[in-house]
């Protein structure tokens, strides 16, 4: 079981922010190598995993947004500045943006918990919805927006928060979703990659105190606090990997490539599953 583990922690932290779903191939491993599932708990502490991976790969921008935040206290945050003229500082509007995006996720995890929960269980759902997100890929590669992340609007937020609320299934791909609902909005390839990187902050840790109280289903079915920090550790690792690598990617405009494997790894599940 501990190297299983490992091996889930890594799919975990490389296909978290690669666009081509890990809650997906987490279902897929977990069913190829007979692991239990205690509810969504081990999902949960692996996603904790690749938050910390995003801490630290975006340490810099979060210091400067958690003080343009407390600084936007003192003063009314306005899109455009306040009515004495000074302008809220970007990176506290960009906070204050990242809490309105945040939003409809919560309101849909809480509303749809079980409805989610339950497409966990069917392997050949998670690949056709798989398939689903290699469209929304190859769609969005067409698409040639131009505005930056300082022109991100609270529409442009309530928007990629909703798609990443969608991408609580598993299948939908977090990061690939609301990127390409950002790009959509018209927000450049760097600037949707990044708020999206920046707005599973929240998500994951919300999700993450929420099902907390799951630790003793963990337990139940073996997995050792040695197992799960193996599985945690190897996810934070991989996981600011694919962070770098992502951005690289977006700059180079490749994100087509991954429809074509989401679709290769949507169908070979569903031929498998079909023979079993």
């Amino acid at each position: 079981m501990t190297l299983r583990l490992l091996l889930l922690g890594i799919i975990q932290g490389l296909t978290e922010f690669l666009p081509v779903s890990s809650s997906a191939h987490l279902v897929f491993a977990e069913a190829i190598l007979g692991i239990p599932r205690p509810g969504v708990f081990l999902e949960v502490i692996l996603h904790l995993g690749t938050l910390v991976a995003l801490l630290v790969a975006f340490r810099e921008d979060l210091l400067a947004i958690v003080r343009g935040f407390l600084g936007s206290l003192a003063r009314p945050v306005w899109v455009h500045g306040n009515p004495h003229g000074r302008r809220v500082p970007p990176e506290g509007r960009l906070a204050w943006l990242i809490l309105v995006g945040s939003i409809p996720t919560a309101l849909m995890g809480l509303l749809f918990e079980g409805a989610f929960e339950r497409i966990f269980a069917s392997v050949p759902l998670v690949a056709v919805l798989l398939m689903v997100t290699g469209v929304i890929l190859l769609v969005s590669g067409r698409w040639s927006p131009t505005r930056p992340l300082q022109e991100t609007s609270v529409l442009d937020a309530l928007a990629i928060g909703f798609a990443q609320g969608l991408a609580i299934a598993p299948g939908v791909s977090r990061s690939g979703i609301t990127i390409a609902a950002g790009l959509w909005r018209g927000l450049d390839r760097e600037a949707s990659t990044r708020f999206s990187f920046l707005l599973a902050i929240p998500a994951i840790l919300g999700a993450g105190l929420f099902k907390a109280r799951e630790i003793t289903l963990a337990h139940a079915v073996g997995f050792t606090p040695f197992q799960l920090l193996l599985g945690f550790v190897a996810s934070v690792v991989t996981g600011y990997l694919a962070i770098r690598w992502m951005l690289e990617i977006v700059r180079r405009a490749r994100l087509s490539w991954f429809a074509y494997y989401c679709w290769a790894v949507g169908l070979l599940v569903l031929t498998l599953s079909a023979f079993r």
